[in-house]
């Protein structure tokens, strides 16, 4: 696509290099492209300051090329992570800006919460590797297993798929995910993660965007110090990795690494 055939800009929160801290390219290093929006409100969601687009730049893709370029340097590497917020949530952006890219000779590894089908249907072509989340409805207030299950179809043998575990999560959520999942063609590698210790989205947000997270606000209290989300017990983890390998050939548990790294 010629430059003067971009028209659409995006909101962009920040571009640079650092390691792949979770799923299936821990340890790779990579340009991290975070884009600025997402609907949902995950109660551990550490990446708060991307859920609006507000105050965040809204840049060209020729101007976004320019970034990743200067990021990437002389030996830099050849790998994007386009991550969020949501980078379905500006789909028509990533329809300009993921062949820019690959044209330049990016490998494209798409982060996504896995519930924007439609969008992903429009970019999967331009992507290499696509990261699902699927969201608990125990950490989003809510299910997506409609939207989980069109995703997997259209990202086919390209998406692995990760799954942040609480000590909120249910065996019977966690079994409706591990069944959809199964039922994949192909079904694709699971990563466990468990979840970070990280005060409730709610509270850190206070009466912003994320205040009507149903899950968090059902267990929200008096603000005494700090309401933190923790991971499971290892019993459970011990649990929910046995009933995943049940139904399921490639099963592992990772924790996020970027926080014992102490790097972004």
């Amino acid at each position: 696509m010629e430059n003067n055939q971009y028209t659409v800009p995006g909101y962009v929160t920040e571009i640079f290099s650092s390691r792949q801290g979770e799923g299936l390219y821990v340890g790779e290093e990579q340009i991290f492209l975070r884009l600025a929006g997402c609907a949902c409100r995950c109660i551990y969601c550490d990446t708060a300051e991307s859920l609006t687009t507000e105050g965040h730049s809204k840049l060209t893709v020729e101007e976004t090329l320019a970034k990743v370029r200067s990021v990437r340097g002389e030996n830099g590497p050849n790998s994007v992570s386009v991550t969020g917020g949501e980078p379905l949530a500006q789909v028509e952006f990533l329809l300009e800006l993921l062949p820019a890219l690959r044209q330049d000779g990016f490998r494209i590894h798409l982060e996504t919460n896995g519930a924007m089908p439609a969008a992903l249907r429009k970019v999967v072509e331009f992507c290499d590797v696509v990261a699902m989340d699927i969201k608990l409805p125990s950490a989003a207030g809510r299910a997506f297993w409609k939207e989980h299950a069109e995703f997997l179809a259209a990202a086919g043998g390209k998406a692995f798929v990760k799954i942040v575990l609480t000590s909120e999560s249910t065996m019977e959520e966690w079994q409706r995910a591990v069944n959809l999942l199964a039922s994949a063609n192909p079904a694709p590698p699971l990563i466990i993660q468990p979840a970070t210790p990280i005060e409730y989205l709610a509270d850190r947000l206070g009466g912003g965007p994320g205040a009507n997270n149903e899950a968090a606000a059902a267990t929200a209290g008096p603000r005494e110090g700090k309401r933190l989300v923790s991971p499971p017990s290892q019993e459970r983890l011990a649990a929910f990795y046995d009933g995943a390998r049940q139904l399921l050939k490639d099963v592992r548990i990772s924790p996020q690494m970027h926080p014992v790294w102490g790097v972004r």
